[in-house]
């Protein structure tokens, strides 16, 4: 019993010295202006919050933590959370993301953003609110938290919510995918016009969420192009795939 009571003061005195908060404001990266409701997350923790109407923020973080940024209008942007003197106060900028029609540049809401806009609004108070209790901190000869934190790490009460928005941001990433890599874009670029096909193809090819975020049209396009090729090479496409019918010799 001794042991554990030590153990169990030990780990209090370790999330005390290390754990701290991280603040500062996001920003359009253009314009400079604060952005409103972007979403910031701790992903070694799960512990998220949302930037107020002036583009603040603070979130609970160690030296370490990986921050995710985002928002259904700009680029998403990661930080690795660094305590010094000269980053005590961190400035986020994020990149709008611009759509180009033809010869007109377009900054707007797309169908994809305005869905996944819906389903952060829908979901706001679960991605949110805070779903670990802080790290207790001693104070003088009591101990602010520790209780609640003993509870959470005991119950696993934040594991439930944590996978939610885990399983919320992969989704999103993946609807994002759907909404540049499409069976109307394969179809255009290849030979392919059976369905069953060309969703084979694009099986055997995932795209990565990373490019899909940043690739051009024109990257976007000779990446289908040439995953194609190795696909033919591979000796996948069936006889009705081929854009002509190979003619019998006799």
């Amino acid at each position: 019993m001794l042991r554990f009571l030590s153990l169990v003061i030990f780990l209090f005195t370790a999330s005390s010295a290390f754990a701290q908060t991280t603040e500062g404001v996001v920003l359009d990266k253009e314009t400079l202006n604060p952005i409103y409701r972007a979403n910031v997350v701790n992903t070694h923790t799960g512990r998220g919050t949302t930037t107020d109407t002036g583009g603040h923020f603070a979130i609970a973080a160690e030296g370490g933590d990986t921050l995710l940024f985002r928002h259904t209008s700009y680029m998403t942007e990661e930080i690795v959370a660094v305590f010094s003197l000269s980053e005590s106060y961190k400035t986020v900028l994020l990149l709008p993301v611009v759509h180009k029609l033809n010869e007109t540049t377009v900054i707007g809401l797309t169908k994809y953003q305005k869905d996944s806009l819906e389903r952060h609004e829908f979901y706001d108070h679960e991605l949110t609110r805070q779903i670990v209790p802080p790290a207790p901190k001693f104070t003088g000869m009591g101990c602010a938290g520790c209780f609640g934190w003993l509870a959470d790490k005991i119950t696993g009460n934040s594991k439930k919510p944590k996978r939610f928005r885990n399983q919320f941001a992969s989704e999103d990433e993946m609807k994002f995918i759907d909404s540049r890599y499409t069976m109307s874009l394969v179809m255009q670029l290849t030979s392919l016009t059976d369905t069953e096909t060309v969703a084979a193809f694009m099986y055997s090819f995932p795209m990565e969420y990373s490019f899909a975020r940043t690739a051009g049209d024109l990257e976007l396009k000779a990446w289908i192009r040439n995953n194609f090729k190795e696909y033919k090479a591979e000796g996948k496409l069936r006889i009705k795939d081929y854009p002509y019918k190979p003619v019998d010799k006799k």
